[in-house]
């Protein structure tokens, strides 16, 4: 062997050697404080674009950077929290592009999308948990229109 080589080996077994003693003296990292919520949070609202072009088109809501714009629905100014779904309405999940770039949800739960609206949904009850109005201008909005919606399909239900 040639005294580089030896040297070599030497410095190579002693960087081992600390790195492995740097890993047996390290305290434990505590676990990740990650719970599941069931209701959307500003960082879900937050991953949406407003009234940007996409390929020449106008898009009012989608994601611009997955090439992604949402179509409205004729039927999403019904779906409120709370109400169930009927049989007779798909209850097809939301793209995988928006629900990966979601933060975590119950694993109960499915993201359903209806037009400019998402909603949480229980899949064996068909119970809207949480709705999110990807219409407004911001977070806050989104939350007093899905009120105002919810209102609106009560006072609808009293005087029917």
């Amino acid at each position: 062997m040639t005294p580089e080589t030896i040297v070599s080996a030497c410095v190579s077994a002693g960087a081992a050697s600390i790195a492995g003693l740097a890993v047996i003296l390290q305290p434990a990292l505590p676990e990740p404080d990650i719970k599941a919520v069931d209701y959307f949070q500003e960082a879900d609202y937050a991953i949406f674009d407003h009234d940007f072009a996409l390929k020449g088109r106008s898009c009012e809501v989608g994601i611009q950077k997955k090439g992604i714009c949402l179509a409205d629905s004729p039927i999403e100014d019904h779906i409120v929290p709370g109400m169930i779904l009927p049989s007779q309405m798909p209850a097809t999940s939301a793209e995988f592009a928006i629900i990966l770039e979601a933060p975590l949800k119950k694993t109960e739960l499915q993201t359903v999308r209806f037009g400019h609206r998402l909603a949480l949904l229980n899949p064996k009850t068909r119970e809207v948990i949480d709705v999110m109005d990807l219409d407004a201008q911001s977070f806050a909005e989104a939350q007093d229109l899905n009120r105002e919606k919810a209102d609106i399909i009560d006072a609808d239900d009293q005087t029917t």
